[in-house]
């Protein structure tokens, strides 16, 4: 019976606790660091976005999934989706490895606009789903906006070169 009555003091206290935790939880900043043309097929490439997540708060946290939208100059380019689970440390930064699929022909249609030689907006939103143990998980969004002289970036490869058969 003392055991029994131990475990009704013991559970509300740790559960004001995590909640008390949960109060003081400031939100992750999310950045992008990389993003890597990984191929595809006829109709589909794929790329590689790495997320930088940075903790500021005091304690560690874990990441069940990150789901996240790229926008080119205004329109929704590629969406990517990561189940990997990663734990973020406290007062420390973990990368997330997202995986961002886009159909061949909006690819085709993006880069036809980018025939203008001018910088291009980007935009990668999206959430973390955060683990908070026995309750619901945790959704953060986040949002990073940037410009990119996309031509400067892939420089010479743009330009078509004549083929050399050596003769």
């Amino acid at each position: 019976m003392r055991y029994l009555l131990s475990l009704f003091f013991v559970i509300p206290v740790l559960w004001l606790a995590g909640c008390a935790n949960l109060s003081t939880f400031e939100q992750p900043r999310v950045a992008v660091t990389d993003v890597q043309l990984r191929g595809g097929k006829l109709l589909a490439q794929q790329f590689l976005v790495t997320l930088r997540v940075d903790n500021p708060n005091d304690y560690g946290f874990d990441l069940k999934g990150v789901a996240a939208d790229v926008l080119l100059n205004g329109h929704p380019l590629a969406r990517g989706l990561s189940n990997r689970h990663i734990r973020v440390p406290a007062y420390g930064s973990a990368t997330v490895p997202i995986v961002a699929s886009v159909q061949t022909l909006d690819l085709l249609q993006q880069v036809m606009e980018l025939g203008t030689h001018q910088a291009i907006e980007y935009e990668v939103k999206g959430h973390l789903r955060v683990a908070r143990g026995w309750s619901r998980d945790l959704r953060i969004p986040f949002n990073q906006r940037g410009t990119l002289d996309f031509w400067r970036f892939i420089g010479d490869q743009a330009i078509p070169q004549p083929l050399d058969h050596g003769y």
